[in-house]
């Protein structure tokens, strides 16, 4: 399915998006761990980093299954009875003070896919387009 950002400036202009990368990131104190998935299009060097404009923002999952163990300091799926690691995560400092650092381990692969769904206002249909992510377990 081809990917398609609408500009915030102009309801005319698409952008092909296409999904750049993945990362994992933790919250230990709630022992919660998500995934991130982040786009790039065509022009967004010309909107720069900086400006309000620029294209899609990253979408954030929380993925069943997938959780921070502080004993181990490692995200863990724990799907169908079977425990593997995906990230690990350690106290990293640098310039900028102390923060945690998430290493991923490329035992869990991450895929994100468009679709459209109809969904009912109570007045009428309207179609909207979803982003659904999916972690697969090597």
């Amino acid at each position: 399915m081809k990917h398609e950002y609408v500009l915030a400036n102009s309801i005319t202009n698409r952008e092909p998006v296409s999904v750049s990368g993945d990362h994992f990131e933790v919250e230990p104190e709630t022992g919660r761990a998500r995934v991130v998935v982040e786009y790039t299009y065509p022009d967004q060097m010309i909107y720069g980093g900086d400006d309000p404009l620029r294209g899609p923002r990253p979408s954030f999952a929380q993925m069943p299954g997938l959780k921070f163990d502080a004993a181990a300091q490692a995200m863990i799926s724990d799907g169908d009875g079977t425990k593997v690691v995906c990230a690990n995560a350690g106290e990293h400092r640098d310039l900028f003070g102390p923060h945690r650092k998430v290493t991923d381990t490329g035992a869990c692969s991450v895929t994100a896919v468009t679709s459209i769904h109809t969904v009912d206002t109570g007045w009428n249909l309207v179609r909207v387009r979803a982003l659904h992510t999916f972690l697969e377990v090597r």
